[in-house]
């Protein structure tokens, strides 16, 4: 087994575990079944194929597939590299707690999805629903690497919680906002991770006088245009926003538009580079 995870091509779904022990637990076949069952009574716990090893007591590597789907596992007693942790823990949005104790992980498991699901919420509810039975009291939390965001474990590896995200996108756990600062008081707002759901990043140039969590709301609602209404934007389109009691983020639209803010699309310039995702960036600006 190679003494690093290779990591997969940019536009396939998967996520790291990361624990405080060197050693991974390999739950038992029947743990698995029932906790994947848990989440979809669809899966199983019939229809569920499992092929695991951990000759060592420390790698894991092996195989799991359930319904549509399929997932590599892969384990080592090692931690993630620094420069993933740099990008992800350190910039995301937890507590210092958490991000310090994240920091000191010592073993990490990664969820690889290889199966043929066309719904990439679909293929995230099935990395979530197969993490869960790897969770203990050792697991630290979760690396959304694509997305440049960690979280805790908390309540998202709840059964209840998993199933949740079919009606309620998690943007605070599939999508990183990043700060990418310019000077003391400016900073290229950036989402992260909108790729895997086959939508573009979005950016917005912001200043102190700026809203961050109006523009993360603006940005969540321009993402359920192009995922959930089948929208295209490009470079130069403008998009009305309604602003009448704004959508929670992550609450699906209803079929009400109302006259809003009017927003314009532009093309990410050769000195905003960083800010390009895999499926492109539209940096988003205010119209009249």
């Amino acid at each position: 087994m190679p003494e690093t995870i290779q990591k997969p091509h940019e536009f396939t779904p998967f996520i790291h575990l990361v624990y405080s022990t060197a050693e991974i637990p390999l739950p038992t076949p029947d743990r698995i079944r029932e906790g994947l069952a848990a989440v979809d009574d669809r899966w199983g716990p019939s229809g569920i194929h499992l092929d695991f090893e951990q000759p060592d007591g420390l790698q894991v590597s092996g195989l799991a597939g359930f319904g549509d789907h399929h997932v590599q596992v892969s384990g080592l007693p090692a931690p993630l590299p620094s420069t993933v942790i740099d990008r992800t823990v350190y910039v995301s949005r937890w507590q210092p707690q958490f991000k310090a104790a994240i920091r000191q992980h010592r073993s990490t498991l990664s969820l690889v999805y290889l199966g043929d699901h066309p719904d990439p919420v679909e293929k995230m509810i099935a990395l979530y629903g197969l993490a869960r039975s790897f969770q203990d009291e050792n697991l630290l939390g979760l690396i959304n690497e694509q997305a440049w965001t960690a979280h805790p474990p908390a309540s998202y590896l709840a059964p209840a919680a998993i199933t949740a995200f079919r009606q309620t996108f998690p943007f605070d756990v599939w999508v990183g906002y990043i700060r990418f600062f310019i000077d003391d008081d400016h900073f290229w707002l950036a989402t992260k991770g909108h790729h895997i759901f086959d939508v573009p990043d979005l950016a917005y140039l912001m200043s102190p006088a700026e809203d961050e969590g109006a523009i993360i709301q603006t940005m969540a609602n321009i993402f359920y245009y192009i995922y959930e209404d089948d929208g295209t934007v490009t470079a130069g389109d403008t998009l009305e926003i309604g602003e009448k009691g704004p959508r929670p983020t992550g609450e699906r639209p209803t079929s009400e538009r109302p006259t809003g803010r009017l927003w314009r699309f532009g093309p990410v310039t050769e000195e905003e580079v960083p800010l390009i995702g895999p499926s492109g960036t539209l940096v988003i600006e205010k119209s009249g």
